[in-house]
């Protein structure tokens, strides 16, 4: 999960320096050299006019570009993050919740719960290799009265009933 976001990171990363090297290498001058050379410059004031509409009509070109690529970047779907979680040794529903796997709100463990009470007996005791359904559809409305029974939950204890 963490390597499909670094992708992205990096593709937005290549984007930006692609953009700005565009951007900086149209608006450079020659080098005097060879603007002495120049058969361009034949007259000190009209070059001087043409120059400056010829800088504007790049920054607007410039300006055009970076939109359109910004769009593009834009409309690319999100990564699809797995909506299942293994449970491995040491884990519990707050580090699945507050992990990428899960929500990165360790106080949305309850939604794991919740779509999981056939294997979840205690919510304080879950075991290795248990696979977990990550709901990604929950509404505002569950994920509030999630993190708020995770806020009100009152103590627990490993109490197993015997």
């Amino acid at each position: 999960m963490k390597l499909e976001r670094s992708s992205g990171a990096i593709t937005v990363i290549i984007m930006s320096v692609f953009i700005a090297l565009l951007l900086s290498g149209c608006s450079k001058e020659a080098p005097p050299e060879e603007m002495a050379t120049s058969e361009a410059v034949v007259a000190v004031e009209e070059p001087v006019v043409e120059e400056a509409v010829v800088e504007e009509a790049v920054v607007e070109e410039a300006v055009v570009e970076e939109a359109v690529v910004e769009e593009a970047v834009v409309e690319e779907p999100a990564p699809v993050v797995s909506s299942t979680h293994t449970v491995e040794k040491g884990e519990n529903l707050w580090r699945i919740s507050a992990s990428s796997d899960g929500y990165d709100d360790p106080f949305q463990w309850p939604i794991i719960y919740k779509a999981n009470l056939d294997q979840i007996k205690d919510p304080d005791l879950i075991y290795p290799n248990q696979t977990f359904e990550i709901p990604r559809d929950a509404s505002e409305a569950e994920i509030e009265s999630a993190v708020h029974e995770a806020k009100t939950r009152g103590p627990w204890s490993l109490w197993d009933g015997k």
